[in-house]
């Protein structure tokens, strides 16, 4: 929503993503607890987790629920060759649960939601919603045309993940990337230029 309003930068979308990720694989309760989880026992242990002095076995979802939604996002458009997006599962929740039901919807039909837009089955990706199973962050976001390199920080100690642009990408990782990464959706000048 951010990058769209022209609040930040493509780079700092980028940054912010790669914060959302550092920031879920250096926490070790991440092999504890799950999104749905760390969700739900939010009343019991605040938004960002454990409380201090207490061993740590949960995340904070403000971190890996954007990894999440880029991972919906990113998988609905790669499935539908764009023309499709998280957005349209937004508008699809609203319309049909809200203004044809006149109520909320459960996780089941958040995700059959999903998969309805997406034209095929999501249960792989609703696994790391309900389970610590770890994230395939090359796979999702190469349909972007994007890639993950992992290296140790020398004065933390800590895994460094770094998101870089592809050195080649087909037409549809272009237009993906374009369409999610742009203010306003349209394509990037010379952004892939030199690219086939």
């Amino acid at each position: 929503m951010v990058r769209r309003a022209g609040i930040i930068s493509t780079d700092e979308l980028l940054a912010r993503i790669e914060n959302n990720i550092n920031t879920i694989e250096n926490d070790p309760g991440r092999k504890f607890q799950s999104l749905s989880q760390s969700s739900y026992n939010t009343w019991s242990e605040g938004p960002f987790g454990r409380s201090e002095g207490v061993e740590d076995k949960s995340i904070s979802y403000y971190d890996k629920g954007p990894i999440m939604g880029l991972i919906l996002d990113l998988t609905i458009r790669n499935a539908t060759q764009n023309k499709k997006s998280l957005d349209d599962v937004m508008r699809f929740l609203y319309s049909h649960y809200y203004k044809n039901l006149n109520r909320g919807f459960t996780d089941a039909e958040l995700q059959y939601a999903c998969e309805i837009i997406a034209g095929k089955s999501l249960s792989a990706e609703f696994e790391y919603v309900y389970t610590t199973k770890e994230i395939d962050y090359s796979k999702y976001l190469s349909y972007a045309g994007l890639k993950i390199t992992e290296m140790i920080d020398r004065k933390t100690s800590k895994r460094r993940f770094i998101i870089t642009r592809q050195d080649s990408v087909n037409s549809l990782h272009q237009t993906v990337f374009q369409a999610w990464s742009e203010k306003d959706g349209s394509s990037i000048p010379n952004a892939y230029s030199n690219l086939e």
